[in-house]
């Protein structure tokens, strides 16, 4: 299932994200308490406590944006402004933001309920399970030479337990995916007609093809470490004049496949052409290029090209310079491999298109919602529960978000 375009519940444990000590920290009892409750549909204490946790790492990133921020001082007391504009004291932020997330999940449960639809949960289990041993998504942060630590290490502590974690960061997810699905698939109260997606998908993806020339050499020693290193002056000022002309050749009528034939041959390299071309489609928004698949200096320069028009475009710096000859192509031609191949290509860009109206029809309908909140038990738990003054010395802690 994918759940890359839909609001994340995780939000705030990316990459990057403050972690906590849990080492530190009083053990918080763990027995089962309901937080937020709506007619048969109950959540449990822990719940409301990682979705603290994850509103108190998302408050963090804006705070480091804002005036008076200092890393060895609590944030809690400085206004930050979020991606939606919206400014507040951060502590005021985190706890209404953690409010959300529970009414959110509570209608989520209520809504599937009258449509008589439900989710695997036991599906999410494996999953959970390795994350509360190994860390998140162990095995494939282990892939990419990264250690994790165990879910549990960092948030029991905190009260929270795993069913907690599954049902936040797993099943919830699932319900919005299902939902969403209910809402804009085939046959929904909001189906979205082919015509209508193939339009969205024509008039906002671009559709590119490229093959990359480095400006460095690669090598590998016999642990299998890889070190790059610049060719010399000379050589990068011939490959890039190469480039030039690949770029030029295209637009004067010659193919990427030809053109990239031709870059083969020139540095002696026994790899065909249908193999180095590579080609993508992505919905690239000017505001937000970070993200692009391609990155985000290339993507600077694709979303102003002309269809059809080729460039040689040159990014990184000392050992890691590449030069991509790229060129966009009309979109159209894009449709059979990245909207209409099956069902979740199909879906990949209903979510695109759908995924702002979704979000702001859950906060809505979150905000409307009528439930019970255990303000005796959920009072007890603080934003500032998870702050602890960096040590001075430096320590190298690897998250496991």
């Amino acid at each position: 299932m994918n759940f890359k375009n839909i609001k994340k519940v995780m939000a705030g444990t990316v990459a990057g994200a403050i972690m906590v000590s849990a080492a530190a920290c009083t053990p918080i009892s763990t027995k089962a308490q309901w937080s937020y409750k709506e007619g048969k549909n109950e959540k449990a204490i822990g719940v409301y406590i990682f979705a603290l946790y994850n509103a108190y790492n998302q408050a963090k990133t804006y705070a480091e944006k804002a005036d008076g921020y200092k890393k060895d001082e609590s944030f809690l007391d400085l206004k930050i402004k979020d991606d939606d504009g919206k400014e507040a004291v951060a502590s005021d932020w985190i706890k209404d933001k953690a409010d959300l997330t529970l009414r959110e999940a509570l209608y989520l449960d209520s809504k599937l309920d009258s449509l008589k639809a439900t989710v695997d949960e036991a599906s999410y289990a494996e999953q959970a399970e390795k994350d509360w041993t190994l860390g998140y998504m162990a095995e494939y942060y282990s892939q990419m030479g990264y250690s994790t630590t165990p879910e549990q290490d960092i948030l029991e502590p905190y009260g929270i337990s795993k069913e907690s974690y599954q049902e936040l960061q797993y099943n919830m997810s699932g319900k919005q995916q299902k939902l969403f699905d209910l809402m804009y698939g085939k046959g929904g109260s909001e189906e979205v007609s082919d015509t209508d997606l193939q339009k969205f998908f024509d008039d906002n993806y671009t559709y590119y093809t490229y093959f990359t020339v480095p400006l460095s050499e690669t090598t590998t020693d016999t642990s299998g470490q890889q070190t790059s290193k610049a060719y010399d002056s000379k050589k990068q000022k011939q490959l890039t004049s190469d480039a030039e002309s690949y770029a030029k050749a295209i637009n004067n009528g010659s193919t990427m496949e030809d053109q990239c034939t031709k870059y083969l041959k020139a540095t002696k390299s026994s790899s065909k052409a249908s193999d180095t071309v590579q080609k993508g489609c992505e919905l690239l928004d000017k505001d937000n290029l970070s993200s692009s698949s391609i990155g985000e200096d290339v993507a600077k320069k694709l979303v102003d090209m002309k269809v059809n028009e080729a460039k040689a475009v040159t990014i990184g710096k000392d050992d890691s310079k590449t030069i991509y000859v790229i060129q966009k192509l009309n979109t159209k031609d894009g449709e059979k491999e990245y909207l209409t191949k099956d069902d979740s290509t199909k879906k990949n860009v209903l979510q695109k298109m759908k995924n702002d109206d979704y979000n702001k029809f859950l906060q809505k309908e979150a905000k409307a919602l009528k439930c019970e909140v255990n303000d005796s038990v959920v009072n007890k738990y603080d934003p500032d529960m998870f702050w602890e003054k960096p040590e001075e010395t430096s320590t190298t802690t690897t998250s496991s978000k």
